[in-house]
């Protein structure tokens, strides 16, 4: 009886780790690694009382957010559509689903879907607790308020 406890006992082990050997490895993706805002800003982190808001925005076609800026840093990480950034010298910026920055802090700037289907953004900001790091801009000079192009 000991005799086939043990064997019994031993399948059972030897079965588990073969079973153990089969399961997927864990997967890791870095996605950023920076140290530096999309405009080439050094990272500054609020010194006082630092709080983290993480918010799913989704961005109708056609649709702009209008001017603002960032006191503080922003994380985007677009998981849907395209989403487009025009800088307040003109410049526009494209980033498709996948793609994860750090947006510029402290610049007029805004964000807009100029394609056909909803873009979905994620946002992590880090702020002093309880203010926005979000605050209304105005449009520069350059900006001539025209309507988003629908490519």
């Amino acid at each position: 009886m000991k005799l086939q406890l043990t064997v019994a006992g031993m399948s059972f082990l030897l079965g588990a780790g073969a079973a153990m050997a089969q399961q997927p490895a864990v997967k890791t993706t870095p996605l950023l690694k920076t140290t530096t805002t999309i405009t080439g800003q050094k990272l500054v982190y609020p010194s006082q009382n630092p709080q983290v808001t993480v918010t799913l925005v989704e961005i109708p076609p056609g649709i702009e957010v209008g001017w603002h800026e960032h006191p503080n840093i922003r994380y985007v990480y677009v998981t849907e559509g395209t989403l487009t950034i025009e800088m307040g010298d003109g410049k526009r910026r494209d980033f498709p689903a996948g793609t994860i920055f750090v947006e510029a802090f402290g610049t007029p700037h805004h964000g807009l879907n100029a394609g056909k289907d909803p873009v979905k953004v994620l946002f992590i900001d880090h702020s002093e607790e309880g203010q926005s790091n979000m605050v209304k801009a105005d449009a520069p000079a350059l900006h001539h308020g025209s309507p988003v192009d629908q490519h």
